[in-house]
């Protein structure tokens, strides 16, 4: 059965999260791992035992509240799905998700994101650090959003690797019956793959309806306000951006995921897979 990961700090922002994966998990019949990451720091003095019963009554206690936490979410009828609730140690929140995600296998992160300052998207938060080093694909959900249902999926592509890219997007679209549009954003004089030869590839290979679009890039915009702008035109229920993690640090801070800073601010949520795993 696939595996869906949800991630929480017990705020209340990330209640949209929760309540996206839940609604997914059950489209897709999936199982849904609601994870905590927690890390407990050891007093240099404690003995071995002192510090076990510590550790112990922690976790008891924060299993607590992470179970009602989520109650509410669920409603009184209980989990709609198959679920059950983790909590993972690790001293790095975002390691320990990478970390817990890929040893039991789980087919897509959930975790909300509710924008950041100038230091923040600097040095990243939460979300903007998984979409950069995650192998596992990325939902990012926005801390204000309200559960609807996936009916209309935006791909926006560079055309540098759309065969592999529209086999995962189709991947994550098939099981939930979502329509996709494909919209490559460029400005008139970019060379772009002919149209009939995306739709022969389409209909030869993944046998399911995708819509193409193309969008002329405004010379006065960044690409990430034409995205932006498509997106309000396009009106999906979810936007599939491909990101580059293998670029050298100094690469990303000058030119930074269009997937990652489109996260701050995006109002549906956000699909972000890893170029590199793509092609793979």
């Amino acid at each position: 059965m696939e595996k869906i990961l949800v991630t929480t700090d017990l705020s209340a922002k990330s209640k949209s999260a929760i309540q996206f994966a839940i609604t997914l998990a059950k489209s897709r019949k999936a199982e849904l791992i609601i994870l905590h990451v927690y890390h407990l720091v050891r007093p240099f003095k404690w003995t071995d035992e002192a510090y076990s019963e510590y550790w112990q009554r922690f976790k008891n206690r924060t299993m607590r509240k992470l179970t009602a936490f989520t109650a509410e979410l669920f409603g009184t009828a209980g989990p709609s799905v198959p679920c059950q609730m983790v909590l993972h140690s690790n001293i790095d929140v975002v390691d320990g998700i990478m970390e817990y995600a890929e040893k039991h296998d789980c087919a897509y992160i959930c975790i909300s994101t509710r924008g950041a300052g100038r230091l923040k998207k600097l040095f990243g938060t939460h979300t903007s650090k998984l979409i950069s080093h995650s192998p596992v694909p990325v939902l990012a959900v926005p801390s204000f959003y309200h559960v609807l249902e996936l009916k209309h999926i935006l791909y926006a592509t560079d055309m540098t690797d759309y065969e592999r890219e529209l086999e995962k997007v189709v991947a994550f679209a098939r099981p939930i019956g979502a329509d996709i549009d494909m919209i490559h954003i460029a400005y008139p004089y970019e060379f772009q793959p002919a149209e009939q030869i995306i739709k022969e590839f389409v209909k030869r290979k993944l046998h399911y309806p995708v819509n193409i679009l193309e969008w002329e890039r405004n010379i006065t915009h960044t690409l990430l306000e034409d995205i932006d702008a498509a997106v309000k035109s396009n009106k999906p229920s979810l936007l599939a951006l491909f990101t580059h993690q293998s670029r050298p640090l100094l690469d990303k801070l000058l030119l930074p995921s269009n997937a990652k800073a489109y996260s701050f601010y995006s109002k549906v949520p956000l699909l972000t897979f890893s170029k590199t795993e793509s092609n793979k």
